[in-house]
């Protein structure tokens, strides 16, 4: 157990930055299966589809367009982490003899206990919990736009180019990245913030040779935040569990040696390029709603819904 101002002393910004950029696996800490609880902070399940429109109607000026991305602030939704079984414990679990005796004295023990009804102050008193572990990461399943991607993707006029779906929070307009979407030749960049009102701000182009980094630190920072945030001033002490190597460092280092893989320069990204098409627009929009973004040549399908539907 960790008193507040020990928390807050060993995780002070400026040193914990550098030491986020050079240790993520040890960011477990922060950002394991811990639950946070939410004050202002809300997050929402996110699901696009990119599609093509085959049968161009309007006469518009649908000619190449220069797209610069090196003033935007960018990142990459992180691949899933698949679940592994230790299969070795698993097979060792079964090899385990047990005793008669211990099977005879085993009580019987009545699984359909009485429901426990909460009085209803009880229920309000439940506070809303953020799950950090799952924000900004990739997922191609789809729930609530499922059957508007069947119906499109049964259309002669349609190709569907995209699907995607993740969990973020709703952050503050100047603190939100743009999330980049890279799919063959084409790309979107999408950011909800939280401005007086939810707003969604798109780009998507079709046609273009652009990259941009990964930018996982920025995750773990909004992540980082979070949980800094989610400490009220007035609480003395916290049960807050951390990674056993964290425990025996005497101080967060300003600087950590990196060798390996994490020591190789990323090859410089293209930031700027031309594209065939472009759609290009910020509007408010209601949570648990669907908001289609159109295009001569190409749309878009946004759902926004609270995570805890």
């Amino acid at each position: 157990m960790y008193r507040i101002n020990q928390i807050k002393e060993r995780l002070s910004l400026p040193c914990f930055i550098s030491f986020l950029k050079a240790s993520p696996l040890l960011l477990v800490f922060f950002v394991s299966s811990n639950a946070l609880y939410a004050k202002d902070l809300k997050e929402y399940y996110i699901e696009v589809i990119v599609f093509e429109q085959l049968e161009i109607t309007q006469e518009e000026d649908l000619s190449p367009v220069l797209l610069d991305l090196k003033s935007k602030n960018l990142i990459s939704l992180l691949e899933r982490q698949a679940n592994k079984i230790n299969t070795e414990a698993v097979e060792k679990s079964f090899e385990a003899k047990v005793s008669g005796d211990l099977l005879n004295n085993l009580e019987i023990i009545d699984l359909d206990s009485p429901s426990i009804i909460e009085p209803d102050d009880a229920k309000e008193e439940k506070k809303y919990i953020l799950k950090t572990d799952k924000w900004f990461e990739r997922n191609d399943q789809l729930k609530e736009l499922n059957n508007i991607y069947r119906r499109l993707d049964r259309r002669n006029e349609y190709k569907v180019l995209h699907k995607i779906s993740w969990i973020q929070p709703a952050l503050p307009d100047e603190e939100t990245p743009y999330v980049h979407e890279i799919f063959d030749t084409h790309g979107l960049l999408i950011r909800l913030y939280q401005s007086r009102y939810l707003h969604l701000d798109l780009i998507g182009y079709m046609n273009g040779n652009l990259e941009s980094n990964q930018n996982e630190e920025q995750i773990e920072l909004i992540k980082f935040t979070a949980l800094q945030e989610s400490i009220p001033e007035d609480v003395e002490q916290i049960d807050i569990p951390v990674s056993s190597d964290l425990l025996y460092l005497e101080s967060i280092p300003e600087k950590i040696e990196i060798t390996g893989e994490k020591n190789k320069e990323q090859a410089p990204k293209i930031t700027e390029g031309m594209v065939e098409y472009i759609l290009r627009e910020d509007r408010r929009v209601f949570q648990n709603e669907s908001h289609f973004f159109d295009h001569p040549k190409m749309g878009i399908i946004v759902s926004v819904y609270d995570s805890s539907l």
